[in-house]
């Protein structure tokens, strides 16, 4: 299971408000100037998703998750489909009240599935927020140390190039796998 999909929109808008906000402060206060950036840093947040423990963690349960509720959707479309091939033996009042009863049930089954993703999509975005905010509380602290001035998320619809050594995800891993063991 890709946790990449809602997390690049994210990613992209804060990027592109990032991009737009000095642009619009000095727009709004022409005799503003734009600080000096001396020290820019990647972190590619995908990375860090797929490859912390918590990250391989939090994609396993949602995979065990998926294939628990997956099974009992197949079990129940099974039935649905056996009880659907029975139509043809049937005739008359037993017929029509087999066919409605099976169209409730396809009703339910469909009301079922939207459930549950509604579930996965809320316990992708939750794990989400959670490392993420984890990372962000790591990169902030580093950068300060370091005296980093801007830390940028390096994604190839963000990031078209830069220089090796800018990219400091292999750290962040190892730090947030330190610091959030799982």
């Amino acid at each position: 299971m890709s946790i990449s999909r809602t997390p690049r929109r994210l990613l992209l808008a804060l990027a592109l408000g990032l991009a737009v906000t000095p642009v619009l402060t000095v727009a709004n206060d022409a005799g503003a100037e734009v600080p000096a950036v001396k020290k820019i840093v990647l972190v590619d947040m995908q990375r860090v998703l797929n490859e912390t423990k918590a990250g391989r963690k939090a994609r396993s349960g949602l995979e065990t998750s998926s294939k628990a509720k997956q099974e009992k959707l197949d079990k129940r479309r099974s039935k649905l489909e056996a009880d659907a091939a029975k139509l043809q033996s049937l005739k008359g009042e037993a017929l029509v009240q087999a066919q409605e009863r099976l169209q409730r049930d396809s009703m339910e089954l469909q009301e079922t599935l939207m459930t549950l993703e509604n579930e996965l999509g809320e316990q992708h975005n939750a794990l989400l927020e959670s490392i993420y905010g984890n990372t962000q509380k790591i990169v902030t602290k580093l950068a300060q140390e370091r005296g980093i001035d801007l830390v940028l998320v390096r994604d190839a619809m963000t990031v078209l190039y830069a220089k090796d050594g800018f990219d400091l995800t292999d750290e962040i891993i190892k730090l947030y796998d330190a610091k959030h063991a799982s």
